[in-house]
């Protein structure tokens, strides 16, 4: 850039030349009278002023290079089609990303592929749920697909509403209503109400945890089926209409999505390992993590005439009430006059294995080619993915093109920077995991920080940040230097409308930041490799908007529209997302020591130890009778900080000149968060290996602190064996401790 400028200025002192002669005299006379004005001038004193360092005026130009109206175009051209995973339209969408990340000066850009198990409604034969009488007559069948919202009806290649992975079956059996199918439904079902859900289909709602789990929980239970809907309580707003006149979910739109409990597996056939024309594959059949009995999604409309004759037991609480016109008796099966009546599901849906496709755009990195900032996202949609993800493709694609524009004028980072287009996102983070898998002994050796960069927007009211402790002084030091785009907040930072909207639980005067659990890219690089991850979007007041998520997600109804008319209609939110998104990428790959805090770290370690024993100290009868103690975790957390806090002081001592002492401390700040990786992993679930963090048992969504421990004391009254039970907590709490002193080890000074 300075190279740009300065060719700017010359030639413009070319085309000035012309005009000398005519003004030399006049020039001469001014020339004397600013000769002694600068005299004058330069005698007065004058106020220091803070020189600005080139790294920050490469940022503001940077973040000043990103634009609404362009992030708003990119939007409109990825969601005119379904760009489905394994299919032609999503190959095009890549090479049209490649060709374009080529044409803004990345300096390569290339497609990636894999072979994996992905899962497809049977065209010729679609899947349904039916009432059938006595004799087998289908009285009552679901809709085979969703009406198209107005202006996409001529639109081919919808896929029609289906659990992806699911398996093939037409079991017929009583119904009986499960709530959420979370395991304390389950529980409330089997041990209080004495309901046995074996043999029988249940229906679940939408919402709360992941809809894997929910799947899980039900076959454990005994079901042979699962049917899955969308209610209102849940999925539409109050006073709000259904699309297109509002952004509810209409009655006939239903929720796609995998139903895999695949912790952390990747592709189901080649755990552990890339899926690569030479990798050896396990039978279809005995795939990780693929559900063994049918599931299907389906609308509310279609839930009412499901629901709306069940008999047996009322519903145990209000909790289990939606807001459909219904009892929502628990069943099983109906009420007397259509006792006879049974519940039947017709699902044909196949597994195959299909190429997918990745785009690996690189800016290499001057100082520190070696390490690697990576920026990634999906491009996968279900349908048209006006939110989910293009809302956050359109965001990366911003981000690089102005990452482009910097490098076309001469700069380049400090760092490399990866920025990656992932496949086959949802049908269980194939193409990420796949990537890093082919790729981890690099990405151990050489990763800094993944910033995930899925949907922009699931709302317009605050920013979320989900992220490691390491990555929250920048986020905050960057917030504040970011325009709040919030009525009401003119002139003032995002830091302070996030904080105002959104403060912490756990600490004082600073916005909330979330647990990192999964669902998303990230995963892997964070769950298994131990690389600093974070990601941020715009949400909604979740202590408000209690509806679950945005109510038309992963439907038809995911449209440009519903964005452009009601989430962002001048994309000032996606702007501010992609200067976040984007800020945390250039501070990452360009800052001369790494931007991150391991007291933070520490705080937060403090802070979930007493989570956890408090959480203990419902027990305090067994952890006497078992000799169970955290002392040796507090122990351990106590060291961490210590150290974490001495090595701040040393790190604001080091000279910036000493490039081996740089670069020794910040491979000492990029190799914290992967001290905190177990390689035999949690128990049995040995692709999460982070023993500090690791998405819940009980909802893949949500991010649990010290799992194994937590794990472990979860539902403990009911073992059988409490002696081994509590043994188990005694392992957790010992491998916890371990990990955390080991961790400090590697903060100590060196030598």
């Amino acid at each position: 850039m300075w190279t740009s400028l300065g060719t700017d200025t010359e030639q413009a002192g070319l085309r000035a030349a012309g005009g000398r002669c005519r003004v030399v005299v006049l020039g001469a006379a001014a020339g004397l009278f600013l000769l002694g004005f600068l005299i004058g001038w330069f005698a007065k004193p004058t106020e220091k002023k803070t020189p600005v360092s080139p790294q920050e005026h490469m940022k503001a130009a940077f973040m000043a290079e990103m634009k609404a109206e362009n992030i708003k175009q990119f939007l409109y051209n990825f969601t005119q089609v379904p760009h489905l995973a394994g299919t032609k339209e999503n190959l095009h969408l890549a090479q049209q990303i490649q060709a374009e990340w080529k044409e803004f000066g990345l300096d390569s850009v290339q497609l990636v592929h894999y072979d994996v198990l992905l899962s497809y409604p049977d065209d010729a034969k679609p899947n349904y749920i039916s009432i059938i009488d006595e004799h087998g007559n289908e009285i009552f069948n679901t809709s085979l697909s969703e009406p198209p919202p107005p202006g996409y009806e001529a639109v081919g290649d919808v896929v029609p509403p289906y659990s992806a992975f699911s398996a093939q079956g037409m079991p017929e059996g009583e119904l009986v209503y499960v709530n959420y199918g979370r395991t304390e439904d389950f529980f409330k079902l089997e041990r209080e109400m004495g309901i046995n859900c074996t043999g029988k289909i249940v229906i679940a709602r939408y919402g709360k945890i992941f809809r894997g789990n929910k799947v899980k929980n039900a076959e454990l239970a005994g079901a042979k089926g699962v049917i899955l809907y969308s209610d209102p309580a849940d999925y539409c707003a109050p006073g709000t209409d259904p699309y297109p006149n509002g952004w509810n979910l209409p009655g006939g739109g239903a929720q796609r999505g995998n139903i895999l409990n695949l912790n952390g597996a990747g592709d189901p056939l080649t755990p552990g390992y890339p899926a690569k024309e030479y990798t050896y594959r396990l039978d279809k059949a005995s795939g990780v993590g693929l559900p063994k009995i049918p599931v299907h999604p389906i609308g509310y409309d279609d839930a009412e005439s499901l629901l709306r004759n069940m008999g047996g037991y009322a519903p145990p609480h209000s909790s289990w009430k939606g807001n459909l016109n219904v009892s929502y008796n628990i069943g099983p099966g109906f009420t007397a006059n259509y006792s006879t009546r049974k519940v039947k599901m017709h699902i044909h849906s196949n597994n195959e294995i299909r190429r997918i496709y990745n785009v690996i755009g690189i800016i290499r990195g001057t100082v520190e080619p070696d390490r690697y900032i990576i920026l990634g996202g999906h491009r996968d949609s279900w349908v048209f993915g006006g939110i989910d993800p293009q809302s956050g493709a359109a965001v990366v694609h911003e981000i690089v093109r102005s990452f482009g524009k910097l490098k076309r004028k001469g700069w380049r980072p400090r760092r490399t920077v990866i920025f990656a287009s992932w496949d086959a996102e949802e049908f269980g983070l194939f193409g990420s995991t796949e990537w890093a898998e082919e790729n981890a002994k690099v990405l151990q050796a050489r990763g800094v920080a993944y910033i995930n960069a899925d949907s922009s927007i699931e709302g317009n009211y605050t920013l979320r940040v989900d992220c490691t402790p390491l990555m929250y002084s920048l986020v905050y030091s960057l917030t504040k230097e970011i325009p709040s785009p919030d009525e009401g907040f003119d002139g003032k930072s995002l830091y302070e409308s996030w904080y105002k909207k959104n403060p912490s639980r756990e600490y004082k005067e600073v916005p909330r930041i979330n647990k990192l659990g999964s669902g998303n890219d990230f995963e892997v690089f964070f769950q298994r490799l131990g690389i600093a991850s974070g990601r941020a979007r715009y949400s909604k007041n979740w202590n408000v908007e209690k509806y679950s998520s945005y109510p038309v997600y992963h439907s038809v109804y995911e449209t440009y529209e519903i964005v452009e008319k009601f989430y962002d209609p001048t994309f000032k939110n996606h702007l501010t997302v992609a200067q976040v998104r984007g800020g945390l990428v250039f501070e990452l790959a360009d800052s001369a020591v790494l931007p991150f805090d391991c007291r933070d770290y520490a705080s937060a370690l403090s802070n979930y130890a007493h989570i956890i024993y408090n959480l203990s100290r419902n027990h305090e009868e067994e952890m006497a009778t078992y000799n169970v103690s955290f002392d040796a975790l507090f122990s351990a957390v106590k060291n961490f900080t210590e150290v974490a806090a001495s090595f701040h002081e040393r790190l604001q001592q080091i000279d910036s000149n000493n490039p081996l002492a740089v670069r020794s401390m910040n491979d000492q700040l990029m190799f914290l968060e992967r001290a905190f990786i177990d390689p035999l992993g949690l128990p049995g679930r040995p692709f999460y290996r982070h023993i500090i963090f690791a998405p819940s048992s009980h909802n893949k969504y949500a991010g649990e602190s010290f799992p194994g421990i937590y794990d472990a004391m979860f539902d403990i009254e009911s073992k059988a064996d409490q002696h081994e039970a509590w043994e188990e907590v005694k392992r957790q709490i010992s491998i916890a401790a371990f990990t955390v002193q080991a961790a400090a080890e590697t903060l100590k000074e060196v030598g």
